[in-house]
């Protein structure tokens, strides 16, 4: 597919979402396993930035040294942390915080020294639960309308799975929101406190730093927010034709299309 108009930057910094950019599900893309192998041997800084609250940062550099890729924590940004980060920027420690998600994202939540209850929380933060009950929907909306502040790890409605696709956080989180007639905060892309978190590890200039996703609402909405050249990657979610949401600025089958990438 090849650029859409502009040459390429130099490249000395690469953001990268993971979920259908570096692997699906449990299976590794080759083509994009060896650019991260490139860059890394020629020293080009990256960051992964996770919308999936599913898993820890540990987790994540555990599968992604096992796919060849050598990585540390202050490679990847996850959406779990990015949250309780920001719930402490706004509230105290020993805030009331109901969390429906899975444990990595309560164990975040913990972490960030606030309660995890049920009882009159201050604030309702939704990650991807797949144990996702009616009761546990219930309890979120009820805080919410008595003032709760409601909080979404991503926005992501469908995820990429080795045989097709899963509904992603975003679709328990919109039926919240909707029932409960609030606007919730995004943690996640398209928003940017994900990004400009990397942005700071890497240190890179954003005229030379590449986003790659393989969303266009989520990822590359988020890399042009944040100013950097934003790579839409179709190994993933098929992409979503909306004339609202920015284009990205190249679109490629495979990352081997990068330049520099062998």
């Amino acid at each position: 597919m090849g650029k859409l108009h502009n040459p390429w930057p130099v490249i000395r910094g690469v953001v990268s979402d993971l979920d259908g950019v570096v692997y699906r599900g449990k299976t590794p893309i080759d083509d994009a396993v060896k650019a991260f192998q490139t860059w890394k041997a020629e020293g080009i800084p990256f960051c992964f930035v996770t919308n999936n609250s599913t898993h820890t940062a540990e987790d994540v550099v555990s599968k992604l040294v096992s796919f060849g890729i050598d990585v540390t924590l202050d490679n990847v940004v996850t959406s779990a942390v990015t949250a309780a980060q920001l719930i402490r920027q706004r509230f105290p420690e020993g805030t009331r915080v109901f969390v429906i998600g899975a444990p990595s994202l309560k164990q975040a939540i913990a972490a960030a020294n606030l309660e995890i209850t049920e009882r009159e929380p201050s604030v309702v933060v939704m990650g991807l639960d797949r144990e996702i009950t009616h009761e546990k929907m219930r309890i979120a909306v009820d805080a919410i309308l008595k003032g709760a502040l409601l909080i979404g790890t991503n926005p992501d409605l469908l995820l990429p799975t080795p045989t097709g696709f899963e509904p992603g956080a975003g679709a328990i989180l919109t039926a919240v929101a909707t029932a409960a007639r609030v606007k919730p905060i995004i943690v996640g892309k398209p928003e940017v406190y994900m990004i400009e978190a990397a942005l700071k590890r890497i240190g890179t200039d954003r005229s030379s730093t590449l986003m790659i996703g393989d969303q266009i609402p989520t990822d590359i909405q988020a890399g042009k927010k944040a100013g950097l050249c934003s790579v839409l990657v179709t190994t993933g979610v098929p992409p979503v034709e909306d004339a609202t949401l920015l284009p990205p600025d190249f679109t490629i089958a495979t990352l081997k299309e990068i330049p520099g990438v062998r």
